[in-house]
């Protein structure tokens, strides 16, 4: 009885904390930047204009979702028992990105064939009776079970992971939902979880991606408008990195990469002036970056193989020494 009671008041807890913090930070409203987290603003579902279960007047937008008391403590308590099984923050990153996809954090009673609950399991593939899975502490301990099953699920992107433990037919619906869920779980567990290195350059690319077709305005970092620097700062960010705010300070920041040898992630610098370059864009692979190039048009993919190239490179491999990175 102590256990349930103090299990409970945990629950309560972090339910309040997460009250708290919810306004600012589930509505954008926080700053970015301030933790190193995966926060990519504007990643919405595929399911942008349906109305959520049980709650026909929201609309599912991942970036922007506001999740109301149902949902809070179904976060609440997919992070409880992540703490109580002394699993990683990662596992609780997993789980809620999952269960936003399958259920938008509700219980529901109904679902695909025989799908119930919060994680949308199934009876008949051996999940267990409809009673026990409509027990949300239930469900989420069964999900984290299979979880920690898998071999290497703590390197696995979000993605992979979660499609082994639920094996859906759309394992790339889980990805639109990671960032929410990384911050639903840094407000509930007080903590950051990096990303790993592939997921960190998708994370970079996604967001930017996301800006194509805003308006270039000098000096602007978004949302509505971005400079080229603006636009690849608050990208890295996005990915839970930080890097300087102004092109030619970009420059000196990550490690030069040989022409040839650029990667999706990479920086490409273009127009060499007598600060450093004048211009900078994302490389995003086959010879194409997303940029913000000036005021007489919008964000948008282009190729850098132009005559003013300067050279590209690599913020995410940047080790911290206090001084720029040689060239």
């Amino acid at each position: 009885m102590k256990a349930a009671a103090a299990g409970a008041a945990l629950l309560l807890l972090i339910v309040l904390a997460f009250l708290a913090a919810a306004t600012s930070i589930l509505t954008g409203s926080a700053t970015p930047g301030g933790m190193a987290c995966a926060i990519s603003p504007a990643m919405a579902s595929s399911q942008e204009d349906e109305p959520m279960a049980a709650a026909p007047a929201t609309t599912v937008v991942a970036s922007t979702l506001i999740l109301d008391g149902e949902q809070q403590a179904n976060a609440a308590l997919i992070v409880q028992i992540a703490m109580e099984r002394g699993l990683p923050a990662r596992a609780a990153v997993v789980a809620t990105a999952t269960a936003l996809q399958e259920s938008k954090l509700r219980n529901l009673t109904y679902g695909h064939l025989d799908s119930l609950g919060l994680f949308q399991q199934r009876p008949s593939q051996g999940w267990g009776t409809r009673e026990q899975i409509l027990d949300p502490r239930y469900a989420t301990s069964t999900f984290y079970g299979h979880l920690i099953k898998v071999k290497r699920w703590e390197q696995l992107p979000l993605t992979r992971a979660a499609q082994a433990v639920q094996r859906s037919s759309f394992p790339s619906a889980y990805a639109p939902w990671e960032p929410l869920a990384q911050r639903v779980v840094d407000v509930l567990a007080g903590t950051c979880v990096p990303l790993i290195p592939g997921e960190q350059v998708a994370a970079v690319i996604a967001y930017a991606h996301a800006q194509l077709g805003k308006p270039y305005l000098w000096g602007a970092e978004g949302p509505h408008s971005f400079d080229c620097s603006g636009l690849t700062m608050r990208a890295f960010q996005a990915a839970g990195i930080s890097i300087p705010r102004v092109a030619a300070d970009q420059w000196r920041y990550g490690p030069p990469v040989p022409n040839g040898q650029e990667q999706p992630g990479d920086l490409a610098f273009f127009r060499m002036e007598p600060d450093g370059p004048g211009h900078v864009g994302l490389v995003i692979g086959g010879g194409q970056m997303i940029h913000a190039p000036n005021k007489r048009t919008i964000v948008k993919i282009d190729t850098y193989q132009r005559g003013d190239l300067i050279g590209f490179t690599r913020p995410a491999a940047h080790t911290p020494t206090g001084q720029p990175d040689p060239r």
